[in-house]
């Protein structure tokens, strides 16, 4: 399309990419990331082309192919950069709205999710010692629909990473992201979170009486989702990027609308007590 008199514009198809072009010849384009490259010697009628509108002669036809290249091996690095190849076997674990928004969220980036209704089924389909994945994703609106999930927390020992969300009623929790096994994995969580309350007795039994509520609201569901793809991001660009994650408890309180953070540190895991061996006399 002609945006005036002195440019013409043209989408380069099949890529984020825009071209422009000056009356004087002179072009640059602008890549799907927000940078701007200058075009070396732009041929006549490359807007057209790229548009489809004209066939031109078979330079331009070849410019506006290498041109297309060009953009897509670029866009395919960033891709690449953006959640490398190596760490895209992931699974996402429970039902609604919240996992249907990170499956769509997650194919937007290149990554095609497992999908399982719970731990029981993962764990149906496989054994934790052999578990193939990269990343196992778990999302419960109870905390019944958490069952299960402390069977689950020796894959960071194992090499799979274990990012956990979950709801209490209106309120959304995101887990510290376990990636070794010196992370708080979901149990451990569950222990903190019961020391740390003033009724310990009275919230646990609060816990095992819950059922699901009603839908989560819009506003609440986008911060759930947009702090777990933030997770997952981190999980995907390295240990560096994602360390600050692993032993960072978020909340969301919707009825006042308060964020805040709070620490979980891992604890060695009790000693098993053994019964001494009787002595004969």
């Amino acid at each position: 399309m002609v945006g005036d008199s002195a440019h013409a514009r043209a989408r380069v198809p099949g890529t984020g990419a825009e071209v422009l072009i000056d009356a004087d010849g002179t072009g640059l384009v602008r890549t799907a990331d927000g940078r701007f490259l200058r075009l070396r010697s732009a041929p006549p009628g490359l807007p057209d082309v790229l548009r489809g509108t004209r066939d031109g002669g078979d330079d331009v036809a070849v410019y506006a192919r290498r041109l297309r290249e060009e953009l897509l091996a670029r866009e395919e690095a960033h891709a690449q950069a953006r959640w490398p190849a190596a760490r895209r076997r992931v699974v996402l674990l429970g039902r609604g709205t919240v996992i249907e928004d990170l499956a769509e969220a997650l194919r937007e980036w290149g990554v095609t999710p497992v999908r399982y209704a719970d731990a029981a089924a993962l764990l149906a389909a496989c054994h934790v010692e052999s578990v193939p994945w990269d990343v196992v994703i778990g999302y419960a609106d109870s905390p019944a629909g958490r069952a299960g999930w402390d069977r689950l927390d020796d894959l960071p020992g194992r090499g799979t990473t274990w990012v956990r969300a979950y709801r209490e009623g209106e309120v959304c929790f995101v887990d510290p992201v376990a990636s070794t096994r010196e992370d708080p994995g979901s149990e451990q969580v569950r222990r903190r979170r019961l020391a740390a309350s003033p009724v310990p007795r009275e919230f646990e039994a609060w816990q095992q009486a819950a059922t699901e509520s009603g839908p989560l609201p819009w506003t609440a569901r986008s911060l759930l989702v947009s702090r777990v793809l933030a997770v997952l991001l981190a999980w995907a660009h390295g240990p560096d990027a994602v360390r600050s994650y692993r032993t960072t408890l978020w909340k969301f309180v919707p009825a006042t609308a308060t964020i805040s953070e709070h620490p979980i540190l891992a604890y060695p895991p009790p000693a098993v007590a053994v019964e001494p061996e009787a002595v004969r006399s």
